[in-house]
């Protein structure tokens, strides 16, 4: 599926420059004292017309920014456009406005070549790079350019992502009167961007403006910027053409339309070798289930997931014999031959369109391609819904990837109908861990033996991670998810297990030593017997944080440390019980006293998948308890 960041790299690139010299250089530094450089102008213009009777649009980029540090200047040498076969780059000047002039010094050569991506085998999307000259404090570093986008129905948000100020940012949507628009503001509950229209002979400007704009810090945890960034979605409702009035994306309706002239002439025909395939997995199963699960798993195993975006056929999904023939495919595919094999047997299975988490829309509100990246199988097999994503090597037909968790899925019934479906989120108890580790003093430290069983998304973790890891990169691995109680952690002999569908398991068995951890003094031993607090350094900075948290999954761990005494000793002291909850987690501390040994049990679980910065202070209101008990020791005393 089309990948929307390729798109959004065409008009949010933090290298790029605009045209403006109003404020001076002191200004600029007095408003921003410690920031590198200034957009002083980020300008985009989305120009929609009739081409051959079809609504397309222009996009033209106008920025400049200027250079505020002498040292850093060097930043921002390196530039470059980013475009594609839909995105076609029509015109490109850019140059470099020297200090206390109007002097301009031209850009040098131009060096165009294929954008690569680590999680894309192959795209159409090109990279015009080049280098500013002369930048130095005070410098202006000026581009404009402008893009045909080939196709109206993937126009992108307008979003400021530059990731330093802007002094002044327009976005200015050009309407001629053959076409209608509407449009959404989103994230913008302070009126940051102020609309004013203009009509000029037969034309409409739709100008959205910010003065003085910086996006908010990053954070790794956070969801994609989409749930929190002001930015509109310009999109065409309607046209006039030589036809008449011709209607373009008002409703799911049209999306679905779309869409489904993708999936019209996919599989019409059985293939002889396919469905031998499929036979031959389902022939010695009873249930429907069993098979769709064969199909399912046989798909993982024989088929690579490989991302394909090359213009439509980032949107096309290609026949199931040719997927099967040459035995990978991108989601598209994937969902083409999963469909085709389960309804070979019998099976109710559709395709299904579908966004990540990363995409924060839904299909009524937001009725545009821009929705879903994505594209699975949905299966519905005695009167429950199954959704099926090929491209996870690891998932089981039972649990759904939770990339895609509480995601709507737009299910494709027939040419003209559907369904959307909302996917299910995996309550905590579907992923647990359970970890029982035992623990000996040694004369220098600690060492024993942890034994630990994963279950759901967390055992998917552990099967993913053993599928491209050789011997050595599979115990860096094992190290990093074993490692405890300090960075001196010394891993020794471990085993590596997991168990496919229906319960999707795995277990690690390791030997460790942790050397100067613990201490003696005199004739007492001092322990903090907690060693993996589960849930530390977890108060957020609501002062400085104003962006989302997102989590993975929820999930349940319970984890076991169980100290063996040593011989002549007894424990003389243990913090109490302990318990917090808030309604996004629950964190239980409990120890138990047995004859030769002492068991400190944490039992966590996570009860949330995105977490507004409204809700941090209730988040924080346990964190200060949890913090100081988990600095707790056990003392053991000689008898």
């Amino acid at each position: 599926m089309m990948q929307l960041k390729q798109w959004i790299l065409a008009t949010a690139l933090c290298s790029m420059a605009g045209v403006s010299q109003a404020q001076s250089l002191q200004e600029v530094q007095a408003r921003y004292p410690n920031e590198a450089a200034v957009f002083l102008n980020y300008k985009t213009e989305l120009r929609l017309f009739l081409q051959n009777d079809t609504p397309a649009a222009e996009r033209k980029q106008v920025n400049d920014l200027m250079i505020l540090s002498e040292k850093n200047a060097g930043l921002f040498a390196r530039s470059a456009v980013y475009h594609s076969g839909f995105n076609q780059l029509t015109a490109m000047d850019a140059y470099t406005v020297v200090p206390g002039s109007k002097k301009k010094i031209p850009i040098g050569q131009t060096k165009t070549q294929n954008s690569t991506s680590r999680s894309i085998f192959y795209d159409d999307v090109k990279e015009t790079s080049f280098d500013y000259p002369s930048l130095t404090q005070g410098a202006i570093a000026h581009i404009e350019y402008t893009q045909l986008l080939k196709e109206a129905h993937l126009i992108t948000p307008f979003s400021y992502g530059a990731g330093i100020p802007g002094w002044n940012v327009t976005f200015t949507a050009i309407v001629p009167e053959n076409i209608e628009i509407k449009y959404i503001v989103k994230n913008d509950p302070k009126g940051l961007l102020k609309l004013s229209t203009e009509k000029k002979r037969g034309t409409t400007y739709y100008t959205w403006s910010m003065q003085h704009v910086k996006n908010e810090d990053s954070y790794g945890d956070a969801p994609d910027d989409r749930y929190y960034e002001p930015h509109v979605i310009v999109y065409i409702s309607k046209y006039n053409n030589s036809a008449g009035q011709q209607t373009f994306v008002q409703s799911v309706d049209d999306l679905y339309r779309w869409n489904a002239s993708f999936t019209k002439t996919l599989n019409q025909t059985e293939d002889p070798a396919l469905k031998a395939i499929t036979d031959s997995l389902v022939k010695p199963l009873s249930t429907s289930l069993q098979k769709a699960e064969a199909i399912y798993k046989w798909v993982q195993n024989h088929i690579r997931y490989v991302a394909f975006e090359n213009g439509l056929e980032g949107f096309r999904p290609r026949q199931a014999a040719e997927v099967c023939s040459k035995r990978y495919g991108d989601c598209k595919d994937m969902s083409s031959i999963i469909t085709q094999m389960l309804r070979m047997a019998g099976i109710e299975a559709y395709y299904t369109w579908i966004g990540t988490r990363d995409i924060p829309y839904t299909y009524h509100d937001v009725p545009l391609p821009i929705v879903d990246n994505h594209m699975i199988s949905v299966a519905r097999i005695d009167g429950r819904w199954y959704f099926i994503d090929g491209t996870s090597p690891s998932s089981t037909i039972y649990l759904p990837p939770s990339a895609i968790q509480n995601k709507q899925a737009l299910v494709g019934i027939s040419d003209t109908k559907y369904e959307i479906l909302t996917v299910p989120v995996a309550e905590p108890v579907i992923s647990t861990v359970e970890d029982s580790t035992f623990i000996h003093f040694t004369p220098d430290g600690i060492a024993g033996k942890e034994k630990v069983l994963y279950k759901g998304y967390y055992a998917e973790d552990v099967h993913n991670a053993q599928l491209y890891r050789d011997e050595k990169r599979l115990k860096e691995y094992v190290k990093t998810r074993m490692g405890k109680a300090s960075n001196k952690f010394m891993l020794g002999e471990y085993k590596v297990s997991k168990q496919d569908a229906p319960t999707l398991e795995a277990s690690i068995v390791a030997d460790f030593e942790v050397p100067g951890y613990g201490k003696k003094v005199g004739n007492e031993y001092y322990i903090n017997l907690h060693l993996e607090k589960l849930f530390e350094n977890q108060l957020i900075d609501t002062a400085k944080r104003k962006v989302p948290r997102q989590f993975e999954y929820q999930g349940h761990v319970i984890s076991h440390h169980i100290l063996s005494i040593p011989e002549g000793y007894k424990v003389s002291y243990h913090p109490e019980n302990f318990e917090a909850e808030t309604k996004f987690y629950k964190l239980k501390v409990r120890y138990t006293k047995q004859q030769n040994s002492i068991i400190a049990t944490q039992e966590l679980t996570t009860k949330v998948l995105l977490l507004q910065p409204a809700q941090f202070a209730e988040w924080n209101t346990q964190m200060p308890r949890i913090q100081a008990h988990y600095k707790e020791q056990i003392v053991l005393e000689k008898n």
